[in-house]
């Protein structure tokens, strides 16, 4: 690990932003999903630039966790009653030694949001074969135990995603962006929506990201997708 690499992280401002998602169903923001930002300009601002560093250097864990603690306590978590709060974490940082002693700090320091955190897990190629480890399905098993929530990104993006749905059965799927583009045009990408949404019936609930005109949010609609995200639909934001 780079001592000073971790002592730059330690140091470095970060923001915490949040994008709105919304119930289409009772048309409501349901929850925000939590976005990391470097007001100081930190490797120009380039979020995933700023992870690979760390990665680089051995200090993912820290600038991870240091994220996650941020957007909550950013967060008015305390006074909602419905609202989630989503936030993105690597798989790497589930299997980290120190993780566990982690959350029971968060649950500690904030008492509140027992049942109120999503962990979105970010997919890298890097990260591919932690998936695939028995020692990783018990550590999500054990973040359900503490009441957390899993959800599960850029669905639709690589075949490997729908066995994920299959071996981690998390709360929430997210569509990745690539199915809400000029949706209201595409009729397969309407049957494929269709078939996700009839599977997930009764066992998740779907989230269909990148929602960005009305065209497509109006099919959406019209498909009973249960809930969406997009710059249509509320840009990130600090709260």
């Amino acid at each position: 690990m780079s001592i000073d690499m971790l002592a730059r992280i330690e140091n470095q401002s970060i923001e915490s932003v949040y994008q709105p998602m919304w119930n289409l169903n009772h048309w409501k923001v349901f929850g925000y999903e939590a976005l990391l930002r470097f007001p100081n300009g930190f490797c120009n601002g380039n979020i995933e630039k700023a992870f690979e560093l760390a990665r680089e250097n051995g200090c993912l864990y820290e600038l991870d966790t240091k994220a996650i603690r941020h957007a909550i306590s950013c967060f008015p978590i305390d006074r909602l009653k419905e609202e989630l709060l989503f936030i993105n974490i690597y798989p790497s940082t589930i299997l980290h030694k120190n993780f566990e002693n982690f959350i029971h700090q968060l649950q500690k320091n904030f008492p509140h949001i027992e049942e109120k955190v999503v962990f979105e897990l970010s997919e890298t190629d890097k990260e591919d074969s932690i998936w695939d480890l028995s020692e990783f399905k018990e550590k999500i098993a054990i973040i359900k135990e503490y009441g957390f929530r899993i959800a599960i990104d850029d669905i639709g993006k690589g075949g490997a995603s729908l066995r994920k749905i299959i071996e981690f059965s998390p709360q929430f799927i997210k569509l990745d962006r690539y199915f809400a583009n000029n949706l209201d045009k595409s009729k397969e990408k309407q049957q494929m929506v269709a078939l996700l949404l009839q599977y997930s019936k009764q066992k998740m609930e779907l989230i269909l990201e990148g929602v960005e005109k009305n065209k497509d949010l109006a099919q959406a609609i019209a498909l009973n997708i249960p809930f969406a995200q997009g710059y249509l639909l509320g840009k990130p934001e600090t709260i």
